[in-house]
């Protein structure tokens, strides 16, 4: 009989960066219905229109990125593993990312009243620049090579970050 289906066996590991991958994964776990948001409303309060405004929108860009991360981003490296335990620390980066998109929501609905949270989201999905590095990033995951694609996957939150503060700090005139 030929075998239909293989179990994944963690006891043999073909790269030992897919164990310690999942580890570190496994290890800094969270979910955003076990982190204390309301414990920030104080501090929120003190924030001036401007800067919760500015809060808010890099939340939404944040999400936009994480949305895209779990839903096109792993879909893009998932043909080019190599073992099954890759596959496993794939489908774990895809859950979080997830959650972390999840985790935005959750913020909003602490902090803002439902017509700023659509604000939020209408603002996020409309604004042009936003848009346009989310279709560049998008465009190397659907025609990028294995290893743009992977290290997109790697580098694309703290560059995404870095370019959603730029773009708001201009908004705002704050420059240095």
């Amino acid at each position: 009989m030929s075998t239909y289906y293989k179990a994944i066996n963690w006891n043999a590991i073909e790269d030992v960066i897919d164990k310690s991958t999942w580890e570190k994964l496994t290890e800094q776990f969270w979910l955003d219905t076990r982190i204390p948001l309301s414990n920030d409303l104080d501090d929120w309060r003190k924030l001036s229109a401007k800067e919760k405004d500015l809060v808010g929108k890099v939340f939404g860009g944040l999400t936009l990125l994480d949305t895209m991360q779990s839903q096109s981003g792993v879909e893009a490296i998932r043909g080019d593993i190599r073992t099954p335990h890759e596959e496993a620390v794939l489908n774990n980066i895809q859950f979080m990312e997830s959650v972390h998109a999840k985790s935005y929501s959750s913020i909003f609905s602490t902090l803002n009243t439902k017509s700023e949270i659509d604000e939020i989201f209408e603002w996020t999905n409309t604004n042009p620049y936003l848009q346009k590095k989310a279709e560049i990033i998008n465009e190397i995951y659907l025609n990028g090579n294995a290893l743009q694609k992977k290290s997109l996957q790697l580098s694309l939150k703290p560059f995404f970050s870095t370019l959603v503060f730029s773009h708001l700090f201009t908004i705002l005139g704050i420059t240095n």
